[in-house]
């Protein structure tokens, strides 16, 4: 039996957003930390919070990192969510 699929949806409970966002923030950043470790890849993940707080994670020097995607040759390809669907 396989896992049930979730409604994707913004959570109204303040206290229950709050929450859930830093447990899904340091699962996002496990999984880049893993990303970066299993492949030997570069990883740089910026998220701007809700109140205006910047997080980062970075398996490099995020300047660097920044500066190396403001000049990479090729067109960037991002995923947004409109993609996801």
């Amino acid at each position: 039996m396989g896992r049930r699929k979730i409604e994707i949806k913004a959570i109204k409970d303040d206290r229950n957003r709050s929450v859930t966002f830093l447990k899904r923030k340091g699962g996002l950043f496990k999984k880049a930390h893993e990303l970066a470790v299993l492949c030997s890849v570069d990883v740089a993940v910026i998220i701007f919070g809700h109140n205006k707080k910047l997080y980062e994670f970075s398996s490099c020097d995020m300047r660097e990192a920044l500066t190396r995607y403001q000049y990479v040759r090729c067109p960037p390809n991002p995923l947004v969510w409109k993609d996801c669907r």
